[in-house]
């Protein structure tokens, strides 16, 4: 069955790829036939470069994906699942908007890829390598260079449409400048690679192995992280971002588990330029029947399925746990309450009276308070509500890295509020709501469907929920360079802005959390038994089935109904039952209250500080709940036990 496989996929790519760019050749010429001038130049300067920058940025991701899953012996890791893409990413893109030349542009792209990459691989090193913390530690850093990335789009509209389009991974081409840039870095580092196989090769083993073959594990695995991530960053600022290649790659490279390390190497490159090759020519074809796709797209979301299915069928440890669980209540629940309650009243009070005059900043009782409060009190309800999910999430799953970003429910609310807001810009209330409730359920059945009945529960829900996140995320990408009329909006809303923040929103949104957490203590019962295992929550009474179904659609509500107000963009969901978890707060129906509070003081306290830090500019809520969170969620994933 291998060889058979190995076979087809041999024989199949080249053939469908080769049938490809027949095609679109006969089409080239075929549409200009009339001015034979013009099809040369456009053979000459645009198609034919094109074919080469595919192969070549392929080839590259390949090797990026060979080199990834070999130093991290993990068959998920690749530049884009560990955010290393991301990085880069953010660093090209600060010096696109920044106007400088294009050495310092690659330079930025650089420094993005190598800190990034230094990031994951400290974090991951003290973690033992866990599988686990290698994605959720790059799924983090990549959200977060993304939030950054949103935030700089917001404040450069004029360069928007482009920066989406080279985003999304458009391999189209004007002249041979992307090659002849593209070209000697990925001939170096392969004959780099290629003079290092004996050393290499050493890393499939052990690093105790290593070591007392006269080796030295830490060297050979900071030089071929090296290696990858210059690579993986260069390749990102000549073409942009381009999931999963590096993916595919290795995954049919182990198909033809004879070869030796120097072959297989070189066939991942081989399989990685067929891929992306075959990719942009499915774009072109795309294109000719007025479909506008990038190469970029299509490997992202035909990526996702083969995600999903290494998932499904690896075996992975139970995460470690999350540092910051207190070994007993450090207060008294009551207390803890109050003294919360007190902090939100106080960032409440701050927020809505200090001002900004000529003399500075000053408490003041005479500005127009009706433009202030519905946006105050909207992200006092949202972060309430994703809170509220969060707890529930952790319960359902017995996960404490559970939460609506993290499983990607809110990505995927998202991804069914953009689309409908690009096939009907003016969708009434209620039509977004029900999208996004269908949009979330669907995330978590997803989730539920793949991942709860397996041994290794834990560690596969989290791994499903990221592919999941990165599934939506391409789509939101396709939607956005697609050129909808109302993209800016669209990522002002993605970004998590309160800008658009009404009395009726506000009202709602407070409304939805108070009437949302008796229904949640419905729910204590079944949430203090599911975490004990289904043996003997089963052994209670307690229909699995029933009780988890209920449970989804309550908590895909939640996640939806704040998601449509607020965006996807914020760590509350996770952050707020982690600290009622460091307080020492285990009952549920404490936890709840404890979260919630935290939920809405950590989005009213961001909502504040997005509106004076850039005064009289706003930085969105989502944003700055994005930069605060991330460092507190790696530094759960560092705490030790």
């Amino acid at each position: 069955m291998t060889k058979l496989r190995a076979g087809l996929a041999f024989t199949l790519l080249p053939l469908f790829t080769a049938l490809m760019i027949g095609w679109n050749i006969q089409h080239l010429f075929s549409s200009t036939a009339t001015q034979p001038g013009m099809a040369a130049l456009l053979w000459s300067q645009s198609y034919l470069p094109r074919i080469i920058v595919a192969a070549l940025a392929g080839a590259a991701l390949g090797l990026c994906g060979m080199l990834a899953q070999l130093v991290l012996k993990n068959p998920l890791a690749e530049p884009a699942t560990l955010g290393i893409a991301s990085g880069a990413q953010l660093g090209t893109t600060l010096a696109l908007f920044a106007g400088v030349s294009p050495w310092i542009t690659q330079s930025f792209a650089l420094a993005g890829g190598f800190i990034t990459t230094a990031i994951i691989y400290a974090l991951s090193r003290h973690r033992g390598m866990s599988p686990l913390t290698l994605l959720l530690t790059g799924m983090v850093v990549g959200l977060f260079c993304s939030v950054l990335q949103n935030g700089l789009v917001l404040f450069h509209h004029e360069q928007m449409q482009s920066l989406f389009i080279w985003n999304s991974g458009n391999l189209a081409q004007n002249d041979w400048s992307v090659v002849s840039q593209l070209c000697p870095i990925l001939v170096g580092i392969t004959v780099l690679v290629l003079l290092s196989t004996r050393a290499l090769a050493l890393l499939k083993l052990s690093d105790e192995v290593v070591d007392s073959l006269g080796g030295n594990s830490r060297l050979y695995r900071l030089f071929t992280l090296g290696m990858m991530a210059l690579l993986a960053a260069w390749t990102v600022s000549q073409v942009g971002l381009i999931s999963f290649i590096g993916l595919f790659a290795p995954q049919i490279t182990r198909l033809f588990p004879r070869l030796s390390f120097k072959k297989s190497m070189l066939l991942g490159m081989a399989f990685g330029a067929g891929l992306l090759l075959f990719c942009d020519q499915l774009a072109l074809f795309a294109e000719a029947i007025n479909w506008q796709i990038s190469a970029g797209n299509l490997t992202a979301i035909m990526g996702i399925p083969v995600m999903l299915l290494i998932i499904v069928k690896a075996r992975f440890p139970q995460p470690p746990a999350l540092g910051g669980t207190a070994s007993k209540v450090l207060l008294l629940p009551k207390a803890i309450k109050v003294l919360l309650i007190v902090a939100l009243l106080g960032v409440f009070f701050l927020a809505f009276t200090l001002t900004h005059s000529p003399q500075g900043w000053q408490i003041s009782v005479s500005d127009p308070y009706n433009l202030r409060w519905p946006r105050m009190v909207m992200a006092i309800g949202c972060g309430g509500l994703l809170a509220s999910a969060g707890v529930i999430l952790q319960r359902l799953t017995n996960n404490p890295l559970a939460s609506p970003e993290v499983l990607g429910i809110n990505s995927g609310a998202a991804c069914a509020v953009v689309l409908l807001l690009v096939l009907m810009p003016n969708a009434s209330g209620l039509l977004l709501f029900s999208v996004a409730a269908l949009g979330a359920m669907i995330s978590l059945g997803i989730i539920i469907l793949f991942a709860i009945n397996a041994s290794d529960q834990t560690p596969k829900i989290l791994l499903v929920g990221t592919a999941l996140g990165a599934f939506s995320l391409a789509l939101i990408t396709l939607f956005l360079a697609s050129g909808a009329p109302n993209s800016g909006v669209i990522i002002s809303w993605l970004s998590g802005s309160t800008w658009g923040a009404t009395p009726e929103k506000a009202l709602a949104s407070l409304v939805a959390l108070l009437l949302s957490l008796p229904i949640s203590l419905l729910f204590t019962r079944w949430l203090t038994l599911l975490p004990l295992g289904r043996t003997v929550a089963s052994s209670r009474g307690l229909s699995l089935r029933g009780s988890t179904t209920l449970l989804i659609i309550w908590c895909a509500t939640l996640s939806a109904g704040a998601t449509l107000l607020l965006g996807p963009m914020s760590f509350v969901g996770l952050l707020a039952p982690q600290i009622a978890r460091y307080l020492g707060i285990y009952r549920f129906g404490n936890a709840l209250w404890i979260s919630v509070v935290c939920g809405a003081l950590l989005m009213l306290a961001a909502d504040f500080i997005g509106r004076m830090i850039m005064w009289p500019f706003q930085v969105p809520a989502g944003i700055v709940a994005v930069i605060l969170g991330a460092p507190g969620l790696l530094w759960l994933l560092y705490r030790k036990r």
